[in-house]
């Protein structure tokens, strides 16, 4: 993982002066790792099933580098006078048209937009009441706009990491002081998405 955290480093600062779709990172910047050496088992992920949730699950085939990103956007980001909400992304890359070996980890992109700033860039998942801050540092890169300018912080978890996010009755992810809760329906989504990479 360190290798391609270095790789992303040198890339996604660009991304503020591109026209990146559902502002996500080039798939240039990102490549697949199979899960071997990982402990996850199928049954550690949802199994597959018709989930009722309000958001979409993106699909996106690049012929240039023959991957496949699979992305779900839980909140959409709200920033208007004093409502200020972040927006949340999870994202996975396989190869292949059809998608290849389940990836050994997933992304989250968390984009704060000013005023809000985190006071710091440690991420913290919160499971049943439960806050547990990870050691991940992220991938950081400024969106410079035409009144404001966003932050983008990209951690990459471990599918073990997603895998007990989901099990979760109530959940929330926080990035330093700016918290971001899950509802029902946004949880509901991140399982369907886990459930994508549940080996059958």
């Amino acid at each position: 993982m360190q290798s391609r955290a270095v790789l992303l480093a040198a890339v996604l600062p660009l991304v503020g002066s591109c026209a990146i779709s559902h502002l996500m990172p080039p798939f240039s910047a990102t490549r697949p790792d199979a899960t071997a050496g990982t402990s996850v088992t199928p049954a550690s992920l949802p199994a597959r099933r018709a989930f009722r949730h309000h958001k979409r699950i993106v699909r996106e085939y690049d012929p240039a580098t023959d991957q496949t990103r699979v992305s779900v956007t839980t909140h959409r980001g709200t920033y208007f006078l004093w409502i200020q909400h972040p927006r949340l992304t999870f994202f996975y890359v396989q190869a292949g048209a059809a998608g290849g070996q389940v990836p050994a980890s997933v992304f989250l992109i968390f984009r704060t937009q000013d005023p809000q700033s985190p006071a710091s860039n440690r991420l913290a998942l919160v499971c049943d009441g439960v806050r547990e801050e990870l050691a991940a540092a992220p991938v950081f890169w400024l969106e410079p706009g035409a009144m404001t300018t966003s932050r983008h912080y990209m951690y990459e978890l471990p599918l073990q990491r997603l895998a007990a996010f989901v099990a979760c009755g109530r959940a929330a992810i926080a990035v330093g002081d700016v918290d971001a809760p899950f509802s029902q329906d946004q949880l509901e989504a991140v399982r369907d998405f886990a459930s994508g990479l549940r080996a059958e």
